[in-house]
């Protein structure tokens, strides 16, 4: 697989590519390679505790993702019997559907839709309306003829996945296959997207100038980095002398503080049984996160909680989660996520 980061504006963005695992029965190891994917790549994109799923305003996900359509798998989570014994019965009922054009049958038996709907994979992700036939495996022809010897499946897939902040600044305006390309086995799908940027973080400074001779002393003024200051900042006090002084620069941040965290049923990782948990809080981007007490941006953007010794079920003191405070230097926006170890 592949990701690849980018910035527009204030906007982070992030395209994942990939081909998971091919065959009808390797549906467990296409959920596998997707949670692979997102944690080998973590640490090169950023906080090392957020994968390319949590750290972006948006994320793109699309590739031949390889996941099939299968109706005995339907409808056995429905609770009835396989109906479809040979492959060559459930070859011929999956033509049928597609012939029929009836979209909504052959997407009820997609082991995608069921791995989302189950928590398994792309948990957080959204898709598009399908309204066209499967893509997978056809004949390198400009016409749509299946071979044989696989179900017609919708193997090739685009998805995304907003921060909870900016869900729905992300709309699809069309998605569709091109079944007249004759150069794969696939039929390629193109979607395209509707994108409002995100706002900028906007840091504050207030500014106090002596006027000179062209203003009377002590006057004062407010500005700010990135743009209108809000009147309710109090102003700062000094004294000058000269025509032209300035004060200091005091950055207003505001104080982030979490409160009431805790945990509950975490599983056992440790040998003996039980674990020891820990929490840590990233921000994007992540020099957002500043230690008011040290004065440093924080390493990564991760404040952190104490571990509590052998605890499936605890609660962390307020005074042991780290507090923190925004920094202004930064030009992004804020988008936070949280990960327990």
């Amino acid at each position: 697989g592949l990701v690849v980061r980018l910035r527009l504006g204030a906007t982070s963005l992030a395209f994942v590519s990939c081909h998971l695992a091919a065959h009808s029965h390797m549906l467990s190891r296409r959920n596998h390679n997707c949670s692979e994917l997102l944690r080998e790549t973590a640490s090169a994109l950023g906080p090392r505790h957020l994968t390319a799923a949590a750290q972006f305003d948006h994320v793109f996900w699309l590739g031949d993702l390889n996941y099939r359509t299968d109706l005995n798998a339907a409808a056995a989570a429905a609770g009835e019997e396989a109906p479809f014994p040979t492959d060559e019965e459930h070859h011929g009922q999956v033509l049928r559907l597609v012939e029929q054009g009836d979209w909504g049958e052959l997407l009820g038996a997609d082991q995608l839709a069921a791995s989302r709907a189950a928590g398994e994979a792309f948990v957080g992700f959204e898709e598009g309306p399908i309204a066209f036939a499967p893509t997978f495996k056809v004949e390198r022809s400009s016409e749509l003829v299946y071979q044989q010897k696989r179900i017609p499946s919708y193997c090739d897939r685009v998805l995304w996945k907003s921060a909870a902040g900016l869900r729905g600044a992300v709309s699809q305006t069309s998605l569709a296959a091109l079944p007249r390309v004759s150069t794969s086995d696939h039929k390629p799908v193109v979607a395209t997207f509707s994108l409002t940027p995100s706002e900028a973080l906007r840091g504050t400074m207030q500014e106090v100038r002596s006027g000179g001779s062209r203003g009377s002393r002590g006057s004062s003024r407010k500005s700010s980095l990135f743009g209108n200051v809000s009147s309710s900042f109090a102003a700062g006090s000094a004294s000058f002398t000269g025509s032209r002084a300035y004060a200091s620069l005091d950055v207003v941040r505001p104080t982030v503080r979490i409160r009431g965290l805790s945990a509950s049923e975490l599983v056992d990782m440790d040998y003996t049984g039980g674990c020891d948990p820990y929490c840590v809080v990233s921000a994007n981007p992540y020099e957002l996160l500043y230690c008011a007490a040290h004065e440093h941006v924080l390493k990564k953007g991760e404040a952190a909680a104490s571990t509590v010794k052998h605890g499936q079920d605890c609660t962390w003191p307020d005074d042991e989660v780290q507090r923190c405070s925004c920094s202004s230097s930064s030009s992004s926006s804020s988008r936070s996520s949280s990960s327990s170890r």
